[in-house]
């Protein structure tokens, strides 16, 4: 399945390229803090790769297919790829360490 949109095919209609210059600048945002040395914990280290490493799966995708390909189907609710599932746990990762473990 062939997803133009963001998740759950939400805002299909905008331009492959405005999706790509968002999820650059978000991969740009999530790098920053590490290039820096503000990221100073291991897990909150991890949460960001792997939310940059989801966001440029998806980007490529996105470049090449003119859309993301979604193979998984969630429990028949909606279809995924490993992309958007490492952005989740990323973002679960970097949620935990940033907000609960202060």
């Amino acid at each position: 399945m062939l997803n133009k949109g963001i998740s759950f095919g939400l805002f299909s209609s905008i331009p492959v390229w405005v999706i790509a210059l968002v999820l650059i600048c978000l991969v740009v945002y999530a790098v920053l803090p590490a290039q820096t040395g503000k990221m100073r914990e291991l897990w909150g280290r991890v949460g960001v790769i792997l939310i940059v490493f989801g966001g440029v799966g998806n980007l490529v995708s996105r470049v090449i297919y003119g859309g993301v390909r979604d193979y998984w189907n969630f429990f028949g609710l909606f279809y995924n790829n490993i992309w958007d599932y490492l952005i989740t746990l990323g973002l679960i990762i970097y949620g935990y360490t940033y907000f609960v473990r202060r």
